[in-house]
């Protein structure tokens, strides 16, 4: 006789199935969704927030242009210093207004990113129901139910009733003729 070993559960490796293949790939592209768009909000916010900085920094610098230009105002100073502060508090005021329309564009940009995540991450939840069926069926397979005794069909009687009205139809039509 000769003996085969059967390899324990343990030390085989999972077979991969479509099943197992579609639960995974679904619950990665999940995953990996939820952090690209997490990912997406954190730099759109971090842009906004360099934007800022650069605004607050711009305003620091025409407030110091500003005090600088009234200063040399009232010390009287030559026409040439005067128009040099001036242009220099122009060109920060004209980059500040740059840097405000660039700061609007990115707050909406920013605002329909957060639609755009939120309705993804809705639409996502197709995946974690597919993952979820794709589990079902797995499990369903690997542990079937137990399955039902088969009833036997009883056998086929008639009723005693229609045997009874059988019994007198042909009783009676002998008395009609009788």
């Amino acid at each position: 006789m000769t003996s085969q070993v059967k390899p324990s559960a343990k030390s085989a490796a999972p077979i991969t199935t479509p099943l197992h293949l579609l639960q995974t790939l679904t619950k990665t592209l999940h995953e990996h969704l939820g952090e690209a768009c997490g990912q997406a909000e954190a730099d759109a916010e971090k842009a906004l927030d360099k934007l800022q900085r650069q605004l607050d920094k711009l305003d620091s610098k025409r407030r110091d242009a500003a005090s600088k230009l009234k200063s040399k105002e009232a010390e009287e100073r030559g026409e040439k210093a005067l128009n040099k502060s001036r242009s220099k508090l122009a060109e920060l005021d004209t980059a500040i207004d740059e840097l405000k329309q660039a700061q609007k564009a990115a707050q909406a940009y920013l605002r329909q990113l957060r639609n755009d995540v939120r309705q993804t991450l809705r639409l996502a939840k197709g995946f974690e129901r597919i993952e979820q069926q794709a589990a079902q069926a797995i499990e369903k397979r690997d542990n079937p139910p137990p399955a039902r005794p088969r009833r036997k069909p009883a056998a086929r009687r008639k009723p005693a009733s229609k045997a009874a009205d059988n019994s007198k139809q042909p009783a009676d039509s002998n008395q009609a003729n009788g």
